[in-house]
């Protein structure tokens, strides 16, 4: 009995001593990120800390793992410290797995080399798409797609530190998938769209005209429905890529590119850009009307128009004219 005394005092002064010299807040002038390899022992990681200058005994950092019965628990990856933790609160974190998540942004209207160039800048994503991204995340996603572009949705993405484009652009897809189909189930009837992806075509292309979405909507849809040229500059300004300059001229609108509504009826063939909820749900749910044309004001709102003669005068007053 006395024996079993003996031992429990000593194991509780040895965890009280030992816990006192870890309960001592880190003197940081800003957050720190350090981050645990997989496959690293106790000892390496408390010798690493020391080396950081954040913990002065590695000796008491793995005793007291020891004692919590957390020896073996260290989880791998990357952890955020601050100035009001201690040790034992990092403990806490790497044994729980708590850990540091960075983040990027996907914003709308992007092109998929926008991502990527995003990406590429990103520290702490894994790129492991290789040398042709595009051909490498359709695969993945086993997708039949004559590009990805605009399937991802722009939003805000969270990760940790190692892992991998194709598993964020798995989780960006994914995201539209989850609010389109919901979208595609409540859409209006009798709309020119085969399939959902069509509907993302369009949307694509209500991104980039304005504000008014599903008053633009409406005007698009119309002119498909009348087999009319869509007649929309973003799709031409894809279609010049890295040529595009700021300006449009008359010889932009009659380049032979299947992007370039101009010369082709019909939807282009694939999105031009990532899309808002906003967009998809206006060209599912349209403003119907009989307007077969629209023109920008200057002030961010646009006036639509039913006939050609109406349009081009509004094209003097609104255009031409300044």
């Amino acid at each position: 009995m006395r024996y079993f005394l003996f031992i429990t005092l000593t194991l509780t002064a040895s965890f009280s001593f030992i816990a006192l010299k870890l309960n001592t807040n880190f003197s940081l002038d800003e957050d720190l990120l350090i981050y645990i390899e997989p496959g690293k022992s106790s000892n390496d990681i408390a010798l690493n800390l020391e080396e950081k200058n954040l913990i002065n005994h590695p000796f008491f950092l793995v005793q007291y793992l020891r004692l919590i019965g957390k020896l073996n628990s260290v989880k791998s990856g990357e952890y955020s410290i601050s100035n009001d933790e201690d040790l034992i609160d990092l403990v806490s974190k790497i044994t729980e797995g708590k850990y540091y998540y960075r983040k990027i942004q996907l914003l709308e209207g992007m092109r998929f080399t926008e991502i990527m160039e995003l990406i590429k800048k990103t520290e702490g994503l894994i790129l492991n798409l290789g040398k042709y991204p595009e051909k490498k995340i359709l695969l993945d996603l086993n997708l039949t797609y004559i590009s990805p572009e605009g399937i991802f949705a722009p939003e805000t993405y969270f990760f940790k530190k190692g892992d991998t484009v194709s598993n964020l652009l798995e989780r960006a897809y994914k995201a539209q998938q989850a609010y389109s189909l919901n979208l595609w189930s409540k859409r209006q009837p009798n709309l020119p769209f085969k399939n959902l992806y069509e509907a993302l075509i369009l949307a694509s292309i209500i991104e980039k005209e304005g504000k008014e979405k599903k008053e633009i909507a409406g005007v698009f849809i119309n002119r498909l429905n009348r087999n009319m040229k869509l007649q929309s500059d973003p799709t031409v300004i894809y279609a010049l890529g890295k040529t595009f300059d700021g300006n449009i001229r008359r010889k932009d609108l009659r380049i032979k590119n299947p992007y370039n509504t101009y010369v082709y009826k019909g939807l282009p063939p694939g999105p031009i850009s990532l899309v808002t909820m906003s967009s998809i749900e206006a060209v599912l749910n349209p403003v119907l009307s009989d307007n077969l044309y629209f023109v920008s004001r200057g002030n961010g709102t646009h006036k639509f128009s039913v006939t050609l003669r109406e349009h081009n005068r509004a094209v003097r007053k609104y255009q031409l004219l300044k």
